[in-house]
């Protein structure tokens, strides 16, 4: 399972105290947010931060441009604090909430018409 920040920085990050169902399910969250995000830049992904292939962590989680991983904790905070989806229809279906797409489009791969 890919991650690109840690379930400590995450929590921080979150400010989510320790509970054990929630040390069960960030890391499932967290490689959720990490694939969305990975998939959401293409191929400019493993050029950012040294994946050998879309399913694998970075060798070295410094290497995660800053803005990469804030907006991997935010989709982690979304998922988190919705589990159910989207019920403010802050995006729409099939994208990333807006504050994430916001630090994330500058880094995408450009599509070619």
């Amino acid at each position: 399972m890919i991650s690109l920040v840690t379930l400590e920085d995450c929590k921080a990050a979150l400010n989510i105290d320790h509970n054990d169902d929630d040390d069960v399910k960030l890391p499932l969250l967290i490689g959720a947010a990490s694939q969305a995000v990975v998939r959401y830049l293409k191929d400019q992904a493993a050029e950012i931060m040294d994946l050998d292939a879309i399913q694998a962590s970075p060798p070295d989680l410094d290497s995660v441009p800053e803005d990469v991983a804030v907006a991997t904790i935010m989709l982690v905070g979304h998922f988190y604090k919705e589990p159910d989806g989207d019920a403010e229809k802050a995006f729409e279906r099939g994208y990333l909430p807006m504050p994430v797409t916001a630090l994330l489009y500058p880094l995408r791969d450009p599509a070619l018409a």
